[in-house]
């Protein structure tokens, strides 16, 4: 076979197959230079950023995450990091034996819940001279210090001991998403005003010893509540004197009312009268509806 002619190839070029044929000849050494630039310019930025990288490792941000691990490893951190992840345990004070009349008996314990940002529910149990008592339920707010109570227990000798056991703790933390700031939270709905707090020494009546206790109390919230609890305890100094709990129902916002509890049995030597509100302001089914 004869070989092809060159020339007979130009011939079947078009004419702007032949313009770019002349232009890349005319133009490959710049085209070179051009290419050789870029890729130039590209390994000094990969580089460029490669030692930044090593800068910054080794000299700034590494030093800055070393210097966070070991202050997380300290031993104070490490407590604050599970005081934050957990809650405190509660505070429980030593159950006291009161008498409330002829052969019953009232029994107190105080209890607090150390916690900014934990509320719980828990059940208890007093234990008298070795024997559990009925369970009951319980719970505590944030930063909340209230008592324990079963009330008049029947007993034909005064009890020797008693013991209180919390069981079946339901801790739940605070969002701080739906509540970024709890104390505003709770004051603008755990807010009673408490007025002409009174103790009335024993008078008997119908041949019965009665002791009376008053006061009223306000509503200086913005929210009605279907029933709110108060822990009414009678001081001689330190001690306990006498401990009632009463339930007032339908307490509307900014309204006051008249409370009045009894004791039947005479007290004497009362120096103070305190009183402690109870309601779980996180249950929704405690507040009244707005009109």
């Amino acid at each position: 076979m004869a070989p092809q002619d060159p020339s007979s190839n130009l011939e079947n070029l078009s004419e702007q197959q032949l313009k770019a044929a002349s232009w890349y000849v005319a133009h490959k050494v710049l085209l070179k230079k051009i290419l050789i630039a870029v890729l130039g310019t590209t390994g000094i930025v990969l580089l460029g950023y490669g030692l930044y990288g090593l800068v910054n490792y080794y000299f700034i941000e590494g030093p800055k995450f070393e210097a966070a691990l070991r202050q997380l490893t300290e031993q104070g951190n490490m407590e604050a990091l599970r005081n934050k992840l957990q809650p405190e345990s509660l505070s429980l004070g030593q159950a006291s034996i009161i008498s409330a009349g002829k052969e019953k008996y009232d029994l107190v314990a105080k209890i607090s819940n150390t916690n900014s940002n934990w509320r719980v529910e828990f059940d208890y149990d007093f234990v008298v001279d070795g024997q559990a008592l009925d369970t009951k339920s319980g719970f505590l707010l944030p930063n909340e210090e209230k008592f324990l109570l079963n009330l008049a227990v029947d007993s034909k000798v005064k009890p020797r001991r008693a013991e209180i056991e919390i069981n079946n703790l339901r801790w739940q933390r605070i969002d701080p998403h739906k509540i970024p700031d709890y104390t505003v939270w709770h004051d603008e709905r755990f807010n009673f005003v408490f007025e002409d707090v009174k103790f009335s020494p024993a008078v008997v009546r119908d041949s019965l010893t009665i002791s009376r206790a008053s006061f009223s109390v306000k509503n200086a919230t913005s929210y009605g509540f279907w029933n709110v609890g108060f822990y009414i305890l009678l001081y001689r100094g330190s001690s306990i004197a006498g401990v009632t709990y009463v339930t007032i129902s339908e307490l509307g916002s900014g309204q006051t009312r008249p409370v009045e509890v009894s004791w039947f049995e005479p007290l004497s030597s009362v120096t103070q009268v305190k009183i402690f509100p109870e309601v779980n302001i996180f249950d929704e089914k405690v507040y009244m509806p707005v009109d």
